[in-house]
């Protein structure tokens, strides 16, 4: 009975192995590719991000510190002329 359902022609034993062996191998190997794809778009969108906060806490004054205070860290008596002023 197995045997019956061996076609005879080669041209359709030929497309029977092909549906059965080369479609899932091109749809697996699309697969693949596709998440290749994104693995690496997303290792280079990661990369990129972490030069962005490395370049933004650069710029980010130390904790327990204002931004005019680490600025005008030179001259320290202008902040109490100001003050005496008032």
């Amino acid at each position: 009975m197995i045997v019956a359902a061996i076609p005879t022609d080669v041209a359709t034993l030929a497309a029977a192995l092909f549906l059965l062996l080369g479609v899932p191998a091109i749809l697996l190997g699309m697969i693949m590719l596709y998440t290749g794809y994104v693995r690496y778009d997303a290792e280079q969108y990661l990369e990129a991000l972490e030069e962005l906060e490395e370049s933004a806490d650069d710029d980010v004054p130390p904790v327990g510190q204002d931004a005019t205070r680490a600025t005008d860290d030179a001259d320290p008596s202008a902040e109490n002329d100001e003050f005496d002023r008032q």
